[in-house]
């Protein structure tokens, strides 16, 4: 039978990092991100780990009381840490951390009830490294990164239903036209060309941008997320047998979503090119001097 200490000590850990967890949904800090978060964040992470292999240690027959009340307030103490960390961090890089910590906290909860109910805490300890190790092994340490790994399973997407239309494209006619021929696609498969062009999307094109954007990342990942609801939506309207108005409006609301996508980075794409002719017009003006010279000198 557990020691009534042990047990309370059981208890209070479990209690004050259920609260700590609901304190993210309600709460945020004033303090702004600061640059080194994302590395303690990280530290913290370890820091936890290791503190579930000692409370394993402690817990190894005959349980060491005072190690294993120890180490249950070192996990009570790093999981308030954390808590402070993600309620420090805004827009993605909040959700991935809030995220990746409530899953740690539903582990802690279950390994904390074998360990009341003196059942075998192996493999429960385990499943809280397992949920640690997720988080830490591809986390996000700033805004940016947190946003660029959302897009990425944006774009994921976005890649998937381009093959399905790609698919319909090149299945279509094999058995029936089934209304294909009022869309004005062809009679020809896709040229690789023609594949390559359509790949390099637009969406696919945005990360490219984001260190120039000044902007909240927020608005921006909302837009990504309409884009590719639209991108399906388009997809999926253009099997054989749908209405074409149906059609009209899914490909019109796709380009209304790409225009706004496009926009938000309008200002730095002229600039890019801006900076491309102005390159071009130097080089052109130093070939100019150059036979100028060649000139004078033949003279």
């Amino acid at each position: 039978m557990l020691d009534q200490q042990l047990k309370e000590a059981l208890h209070n850990c479990r209690l004050t990092c259920h609260n700590a967890l609901n304190s993210m949904a309600s709460t945020q800090s004033s303090i702004g991100m600061l640059p080194e978060i994302g590395a303690a964040f990280n530290q913290l992470l370890a820091n936890l780990r290791q503190s579930f292999t000692s409370l394993g240690i402690a817990f190894k027959p005959p349980v060491t009381i005072p190690a294993a009340i120890q180490q249950l307030e070192k996990i009570t103490q790093q999981m308030e840490q954390l808590v402070s960390c993600v309620l420090i961090v805004r827009g993605e890089l909040h959700q991935e951390w809030n995220l990746g910590l409530s899953t740690i906290e539903a582990e802690l909860e279950r390994h904390l009830d074998v360990l009341e109910g003196e059942g075998d805490y192996l493999p429960s300890t385990g499943m809280v490294w397992e949920a640690i190790d997720r988080l830490a092994r591809d986390l996000s340490k700033d805004e940016k990164s947190a946003v660029l790994k959302k897009w990425k399973l944006h774009q994921n997407t976005v890649e998937d239903a381009w093959q399905e239309f790609k698919d319909l494209l090149e299945c279509k006619g094999e058995n029936d036209d089934g209304g294909w021929d009022e869309l004005g696609l062809g009679e020809e498969p896709l040229s690789d060309e023609e594949r390559y062009r359509a790949e390099t999307l637009l969406h696919a094109s945005i990360p490219r941008y984001l260190d120039q954007y000044q902007h909240d990342f927020q608005p921006l990942i909302t837009l990504s997320a309409t884009f590719v609801s639209d991108y399906d939506d388009a997809v999926s309207a253009m099997h054989s047998k749908q209405d074409e108005k149906d059609i009209d409006i899914a490909l019109n609301k796709l380009e209304e979503t790409s225009t706004q996508l496009a926009n938000k980075f309008r200002k730095q794409s002229i600039e890019k090119w801006k900076e491309r002719y102005d390159q071009e017009k130097g080089k052109w003006s130093n070939r100019k001097f150059d036979m100028s010279s060649l000139v004078a000198a033949i003279e």
